[in-house]
């Protein structure tokens, strides 16, 4: 500290002023007794202004170490936030990516049942359409052999209305 030349006039006036106070004393002069404790409450009051300053700017570097730590405290949690809100951000977005995904696997689950079942339908459809082609080929032929043994029986009462004919003949 530089306050060393401060002091040491503090000191001498305090010197000065125990001396003048002692010689006033001695020589029974009261007016240079009166200037030594003057020069003794000078030295003391600055004393005691040099003590306030120390303390003053004691007092300010703490405070200015409080609101640095303040400043740093708010920085933190202001960064904190920030995080917390880029992880929720990162969350919701994550969970929008999820529910979209389970979307779209019900969906292609759905069409994929859908499908199966278009399938079954048209395999069932088909199936029958078989059957029925077979059907109406099992019933033409059995009508085509119906009209021929209609045919054949048309014939043989032809036959005999003829040789009935002749025998009435």
């Amino acid at each position: 500290m530089t306050d060393a030349p401060e002091n040491t006039g503090g000191i001498k006036d305090k010197l000065l002023g125990k001396a003048k106070k002692l010689a006033g004393s001695v020589l029974d002069d009261a007016h240079l007794k009166q200037e030594g404790e003057l020069h003794e409450e000078k030295a003391e009051t600055a004393e005691e202004a040099r003590a306030l300053e120390t303390k003053a700017a004691q007092e300010r570097q703490e405070a200015e170490q409080a609101a640095a730590e303040k400043e740093n405290l708010v920085a933190r949690q202001e960064l904190a936030a920030e995080q917390a809100a880029t992880t929720r951000e990162a969350q919701l977005e994550q969970e929008r990516l999820q529910a979209e995904a389970n979307v779209e696997r019900e969906t292609a689950r759905k069409e994929a049942a859908l499908e199966q079942q278009a399938k079954a339908q048209r395999a069932s459809v088909a199936g029958e359409a078989a059957q029925a082609t077979a059907e109406k080929q099992a019933a033409d032929r059995q009508a085509a052999a119906i009209e021929e043994e209609a045919e054949q029986a048309k014939k043989a009462a032809a036959a005999l209305d003829q040789a009935a004919s002749r025998s009435k003949s």
